[in-house]
């Protein structure tokens, strides 16, 4: 193996995945890992710079956006954000079509490791072919991975049986032994069911991507602690039967999590409010004055924001994040001969 580790980092061409793939990757080239970082052209160019110290040791690797026919999407859309949602299948197709450059650029290249996001699962079959090892890098929280469940039952007989229809995901699911009140709405379960098993122009359903990396990986990192939701970490592994690696939340990030399941987590943790609303998921201005003088000035709220307090001390603890878990990240990365090819998983 070579003397520094290398990391192939691909994420999917969005900016909420894009920047935790990028501040990762710094986390990682601080510890002496050389990373290769995978996008498009205008996508790299508006990512924050690489330090200066860092600079022999990130690269960004630059593939352009293939075209489609028909100019289905903006000449200079090149992440989720320049494109209409109506329009995201379409990106998709494009984004599946950098399977060819990346396919010779991993088997010149030869990486220890390749950190993909959920959506190239295509990603599975060109590590599996070069023999590199593969991790999943969440940014979704542990909470929505245990709400989505084992890869198995994402498709097939076993979400026809599991996941039949949006009313499935109104409830807590069968397979999480602890109390627990994350589920969607009504009105959120309609959309949230039809985006991720419709089927959509790229001709693979999102569940179906999510499916194929989780069972072609040998692990998953995510950014998530077991100080903020350790019993969700614990029971997603014993789930999917795999290694569940934590990297910390990335707190220079101040990541935004904008989720359901999320939502109901932290108002599970008593750390938020969640306002009331109507069937249709509307708000009333009634709803919203009660649960900000809850939040904000009430008596009732005070055990709210003495808990907010001290997640906001959690979140922003770099010790914790940045040494020990990226730390721990670090350690499994560099036991990749001893874990894989000792059991005969991946071999070089």
């Amino acid at each position: 193996m070579a003397e520094k580790l290398h990391v192939v980092m691909l994420p999917w061409i969005a900016f909420g995945h894009m920047i935790p793939f990028f501040q990762l990757s710094i986390d990682l080239a601080k510890a002496g890992i050389k990373v290769s970082f995978v996008s498009t052209p205008g996508n790299i160019k508006r990512l924050p710079e690489i330090p200066p110290s860092l600079a022999d040791l990130v690269e960004f690797v630059e593939f352009p956006l293939p075209s489609l026919d028909n100019d289905v999407l903006p000449e200079d859309g090149e992440a989720t954000v320049d494109i209409p949602a109506e329009k995201i299948e379409y990106l998709k197709i494009a984004y599946d079509l950098l399977k060819h450059p990346l396919k010779q650029f991993i088997a010149d290249q030869l990486p220890d490791w390749i950190i993909i996001d959920v959506i190239p699962y295509w990603m599975v079959d060109i590590a599996r072919e070069n023999k590199i090892a593969l991790i999943l890098f969440s940014v979704a929280s542990a909470v929505a991975l245990v709400f989505l469940g084992h890869p198995e039952r994402l498709v097939g007989a076993g979400q026809k049986r599991l996941r039949p229809s949006w009313t499935s995901m109104t409830s807590k699911p069968e397979w999480v032994d602890f109390p627990s009140s994350v589920a969607y709405r009504n009105d959120e379960a309609v959309g949230v069911f039809e985006g991720i098993h419709g089927e959509n122009a790229s001709g693979i359903t999102d569940v179906e991507r999510v499916s194929r990396v989780l069972n072609g990986c040998q692990a998953l990192a995510i950014r998530s602690c077991a100080e903020f939701e350790g019993e969700y970490l614990n029971l997603y592994e014993r789930l999917i039967g795999k290694p569940v690696i934590p990297v910390g939340l990335l707190p220079q990030d101040k990541p935004e999590r904008k989720q359901f399941t999320d939502g109901r987590y932290l108002v599970e943790k008593g750390l938020g409010v969640e306002i009331e609303r109507g069937e249709d998921g509307s708000f009333t201005r009634d709803g919203v004055d009660k649960a900000l003088k809850l939040a904000m000035v009430s008596a009732e709220g005070k055990s709210l924001r003495e808990k907010a307090s001290e997640a906001a001390a959690l979140f922003g603890d770099l010790k914790l994040h940045q040494d020990y878990y990226i730390g721990n990240f670090v350690d499994f990365l560099k036991k990749r001969n001893e874990m894989f090819e000792g059991h005969g998983h991946i071999s070089q």
